[in-house]
């Protein structure tokens, strides 16, 4: 068992490290105050390294992702001296981001676990998995997907007699602006599951909305998709019909799976 020095004792990083980790290990031991705050900086330095280290690996990538860029919206411009170098900057760190991710996310959880309740954590453990690769397949599908075409329906309405000249940094810009919101949409299964668990929310009600979830979705492919062939438009709808869908199985599964809370039953025993 690990002892406190006695006050006023000086106390190098090192052994401060290893005391808040022995006081983890032991069972129904708290710590203080000094230690969370010792471990809370630890495991925020652990997670600047894996950004560093994904920046570093990011920045390599960058090349190749405005390739892609420019496959998909032709050749770009800069319009001041620094944008390109700052377009740059900016991709390499949200791909730095996205390599470091299971790394931040593993610091976070180490941190918060110890403060959870069984059932709490088993919930996390066996959402976090799902949550996480659906935010990757919604960035996935907007960047994938839905960017290229949301990029030749946008610049198809220039009209004939205008040549489009387009920022590197605003394509940035569109890009990460398509990205982000379908890895938030793409969470609806997890969300449905937790409200339902949570009871606010009852797959009946998205059963009746069904139909016009449906429409909506095949209105905005409609909308989105340049062309008339109903495969592009199945292809742009078919993936947010069958989230849809998934999020009322959830629902239901929530719904079933919804019992009090056992820290709750105890407390008011």
């Amino acid at each position: 068992m690990a002892e406190r020095p006695a006050e006023g004792e000086a106390v190098s990083s090192a052994e401060r490290l290893a005391g808040w980790r022995a006081r983890r290990r032991q069972p129904g031991a708290e710590m203080t105050l000094t230690e969370h705050l010792e471990e809370l900086r630890y495991r925020v330095f652990l997670s600047l390294l894996a950004v560093a280290g994904g920046f570093v690996a990011g920045w390599r990538l960058v090349p190749p992702f405005m390739d892609y860029l420019r496959a998909v919206g032709g050749q770009l411009v800069v319009v001041t001296p620094a944008e390109a170098f700052v377009t740059y900057l900016r991709v390499a760190f949200s791909i730095g981001l996205v390599l470091a991710s299971p790394v931040l996310m593993a610091q976070v959880w180490l941190f918060v676990a110890p403060a959870l309740y069984p059932h709490e954590t088993a919930l996390a453990v066996r959402l976090a998995p799902a949550a996480a690769a659906l935010f990757a397949s919604g960035l996935g599908f907007g960047g994938a997907l839905m960017f290229p075409v949301a990029m030749r329906f946008l610049v198809g309405q220039s009209g004939p007699g205008v040549m489009p000249a387009l920022s590197a940094a605003k394509v940035v810009s569109f890009l990460f602006g398509l990205m982000l919101p379908f890895g938030i949409v793409f969470e609806m299964p997890v969300v449905a599951y937790l409200l339902a668990r949570l009871g606010i929310l009852r797959p009946a009600p998205l059963r009746r909305m069904q139909r016009w979830a449906v429409f909506l979705a095949f209105v905005l492919a409609a909308v989105l998709t340049p062309t008339v062939d109903a495969v592009s438009q199945v292809l742009m709808a078919g993936p947010i019909v069958l989230l849809y869908e998934v999020s009322i199985w959830t629902a239901a599964w929530g719904e079933r799976a919804r019992r009090p809370l056992p820290h709750l039953v105890e407390r008011s025993e």
